[in-house]
């Protein structure tokens, strides 16, 4: 039985140390935006900037502090524009059940979002919107083509509270990474503002196999330990 249990515990711990197959670099953003692109349509007001404390970085609107560490991603702007950030991966070998997560702080200060087919800012289209996709690693980064737009992962619509968050998102993306083997993609935050100023932010993200089968393997290590003290009992 001693043996069968350091076998076991020896698994679980490969599992639980076993690098993903897929990674996020910097995605708490400590190390300001290293492994990050930042991108602003032609003539846009602000960017994606670095948000430290309770104060927006362009504006000095009240937002809630970052969720993890002291660092967080945010756009900001005294007037309308289009922004992204984003970074490209990549993953060489079948995965296991595999997840994407972030935590988004949304601060709309419009009355509604609208949300066109584009994230094109200079247009007379009302455009007030965010979202998250995965794209095709050599798409535009302002691209919203069904082509290049791989999953969507999150967007703001119609009804949503215009201020809210930081909340936790996250989404599977297991069919998706396995069908793309070898094959850059590329995780995006974008948004849009020309109605009023619009806070974007974005923390804590990272891609990591689900936990599930782990907890299983741990769970039935422990019941079958169990069954072997039970009988020798």
């Amino acid at each position: 039985m001693k043996l069968f249990i350091r076998l076991w515990v020896t698994l679980v711990c490969a599992l639980a140390l076993r690098a993903p197959a897929a990674s996020i670099n910097n995605g708490g953003f400590e190390s300001g935006f290293a492994g990050w692109t930042k991108a602003d349509q032609l003539g846009s007001e602000g960017t994606f900037a670095l948000q430290t404390g309770a104060a927006s970085p362009a504006n000095g609107t009240a937002v809630p502090a970052p969720p993890g560490g002291s660092t967080a991603a945010m756009s900001d702007a005294q007037g309308p524009g289009s922004h992204v950030l984003y970074q490209t991966f990549m993953v060489t070998a079948p995965v296991p059940q595999t997840v994407v997560s972030f935590d988004l702080f949304i601060g709309n200060r419009a009355a509604a979002f609208s949300t066109p087919s584009n994230l094109d800012f200079a247009t007379p289209t009302l455009n007030q919107q965010a979202r998250v996709d995965i794209l095709t690693g050599g798409a535009d980064p302002f691209s919203v083509s069904a082509a290049d737009v791989l999953m969507n992962l999150f967007q703001t619509t119609s009804g949503n509270a215009l201020v809210s968050g930081y909340s936790h998102y996250a989404s599977d993306i297991t069919a998706l990474l396995n069908s793309h083997l070898n094959t850059p993609l590329t995780l995006r935050f974008a948004e849009t503002d020309n109605v009023f100023t619009f806070q974007f932010g974005v923390d804590n993200v990272g891609i990591q196999e689900a936990a599930s089968s782990m907890w299983l393997l741990m769970a039935g290590g422990l019941f079958v330990v169990a069954r072997i003290r039970q009988r020798a009992g």
